[in-house]
């Protein structure tokens, strides 16, 4: 898997002061009944045996195998000072939801 910063997100990753001992995570949360979608949410989190930690411009993000199946092999994560965070693969934008302090 891909992933790619833009320099906006990049900048708004580096002021965030996570707790001791956690990590980033990108994980994924099925919504809906009839049209199921997938909510995916950046998240500061404790880390989990089997975690897969994507590398991408000095910044680590975990990534369970659930989310890993749902996810596009090539994102970009950017950042919009009106929405905040966003993933896009190449069908668009993906849904994000920030609980970062």
């Amino acid at each position: 898997m891909n992933l790619t910063i833009t320099e906006e997100a990049l900048q708004q990753l580096k002021q965030l002061t996570l707790e001791k001992d956690k990590i980033l995570r990108i994980d994924a949360e099925m919504q809906g009944g009839c049209g199921t979608m997938m909510k995916f949410k950046l998240i500061e989190d404790d880390s989990r045996k089997g975690d897969i930690v994507i590398h991408s411009d000095g910044m680590d993000f975990h990534i369970d195998l659930f989310t890993k199946r749902n996810l596009d092999e090539e994102l970009t994560l950017d950042y919009d000072s009106e929405t905040g965070f966003i993933f896009e693969s190449e069908w668009g934008p993906m849904g994000l939801e920030c609980h970062l302090a």
